[in-house]
């Protein structure tokens, strides 16, 4: 996919945050729940992604997600053992990515939009806290979106269009960037500029005069 964008042309940066500000291993919570449970691993697997789903879509709350995974991965484990299994999905925010949102929101206006769900949020939080001191993380954004806080998720054109109307955007001077392939298309079709960060690029190679 081309990724070329001339910034000069952009007002507003969206921000995925998985992938794109905090490392992540998708599958790791996943295949740990698979390794420990005696059920079929593919029918598992199944009903573990639609239960994250819809906690990511805030239907449910953290007590029945985590709940759910104990129910149905049929494991011996308290919900915080699972909660703690579940946070493996998160890895490290580089040290350098305050200072870099920072001297961007400078210049454009910045904003997040994530799948996501409040056990996640939470230990983002404490994990941007503990890499970069000089900023608290939501100071760094103009306005956050979270799938689970307006009941929305990406792909699904509704939720750019949700976050482009809130938040007054112009789509053609709007970039988008995220970790997902299929976002990244659902949001150039809506209309957004929008670059797939792919595993061997970092922010601040797509913004390397901010650094």
């Amino acid at each position: 996919m081309e990724n070329k964008i001339n910034l000069d042309n952009i007002e507003a940066i969206i921000f995925d945050l998985g992938g794109v500000i905090i490392g992540v291993e998708m599958e790791s919570p996943y295949q740990t729940l698979l390794k420990i449970s005696p059920r079929n691993e593919q029918e598992l697997l199944s009903e573990l992604k639609q239960i994250a789903y819809e906690y990511e879509i805030g239907k449910i709350e953290d007590i029945t997600f985590l709940s759910a995974i104990k129910k149905k991965a049929q494991i011996d484990l308290d919900l915080v053992e699972i909660e703690n299994i579940w946070n493996q999905m998160l890895n490290y925010v580089p040290e350098y990515m305050g200072e870099l949102l920072a001297k961007i929101k400078q210049e454009k206006r910045t904003f997040i939009l994530s799948n996501t769900n409040p056990i996640h949020i939470r230990e983002v939080k404490k994990r941007f806290a503990q890499s970069v001191k000089e900023y608290t993380f939501e100071s760094l954004f103009e306005k956050i979106y979270y799938s689970h806080e307006i009941s929305l998720h990406k792909p699904d054109q509704a939720i750019y269009d949700y976050v482009v109307k809130t938040s007054k955007l112009n789509p053609l001077r709007t970039l988008f960037i995220d970790d997902n392939y299929h976002n990244v298309i659902e949001a150039k079709k809506y209309g957004l500029q929008a670059i797939h960060m792919n595993p061997v690029m970092n922010l601040d190679k797509i913004f390397p005069f901010y650094k």
